[in-house]
């Protein structure tokens, strides 16, 4: 028997060989670990839970369940900058974060109102024609949520550059990924912006100036936001953790030129 065996060779096993022996679920798990990817339950085995459903948790971005995800994130984004809400600013429709981020730096706050007359606005206008706001009369611009609503988005740039001081800030926030829940809004609802997006406007817009932009968001904040749960319902480390992926909300600084000297 030893001799009839002398001829053969033993098995050879290497990783790949063992590999390719495994049944297709463990490869792609081991493929994953691989790329460095986090683990995730099989095909076929994801529990959805509460998501399981065809209209959402709530309609109302969260409104009715505590404070909407996107809020988090317009105000990590503008408390960041908090040090260029100073001097003469204007807000678009109010003045809630020039109160909230400004404070005693401000020395005169305005407010357009692109049709409401009413208090905190100061004066209404349309940002793609509002020739009757001087130019060049303020420090800081805040403007928050608001370009998706206007279609003549180059005409709103321009605006919004002409009446920057030289050196002057636009702070804006846009939205990423989203549900679309204002009726009253539906019809007006023109864009999504990315990081890419967003900064490219602001770049043809402001000339000789400086643009940064960013995203803010994660697989997690996302799905909430589109289902309509509050950001009381995650915890801030969820809150906190951004991946360029998944692009909730977009934030700008967009620095209009100096004056030359």
């Amino acid at each position: 028997m030893t001799k009839q065996l002398t001829g053969l060779r033993p098995a050879r096993f290497t990783l790949s060989t063992i590999g390719q022996r495994l049944p297709k679920p463990v490869q792609r798990m081991i493929t994953r670990i691989k790329l460095g990817h986090p683990f995730s339950p099989l095909s076929g085995k994801i529990k959805f839970g509460d998501l399981r459903r065809l209209v959402p948790i709530s309609r109302v971005y969260g409104w009715d369940r505590g404070t909407p995800v996107d809020r988090h994130y317009i105000e990590t984004f503008l408390g960041a900058h908090s040090d260029l809400i100073r001097g003469d600013v204007l807000e678009i429709s109010e003045d809630t974060y020039t109160k909230k981020f400004g404070g005693s730096a401000v020395t005169k706050s305005d407010v357009l109102h692109y049709d409401d007359p009413s208090p905190p606005a100061t004066m209404t206008g349309d940002l793609t024609n509002a020739p009757h706001v001087p130019s060049e009369s303020y420090d800081c611009i805040i403007i928050t949520q608001t370009l998706m609503l206007i279609y003549d988005l180059p005409a709103a740039i321009e605006t919004l550059h002409r009446l920057l001081k030289p050196g002057g800030t636009v702070l804006a926030t846009m939205a990423g990924v989203t549900q679309i829940a204002d009726r009253e809004w539906q019809d007006v609802w023109y864009w999504s912006f990315s990081a890419a997006s967003g900064r490219k406007i602001f770049e043809d817009g402001f000339p000789g100036g400086t643009v940064e932009s960013r995203s803010y968001g994660n697989v997690l904040t996302t799905m909430a936001f589109l289902q309509g749960i509050g950001m009381e319902e995650l915890t801030r480390k969820e809150l906190d953790h951004q991946d360029p992926d998944y692009q909730l909300l977009v934030g700008v600084v967009a620095r209009k030129a100096a004056a030359a000297e």
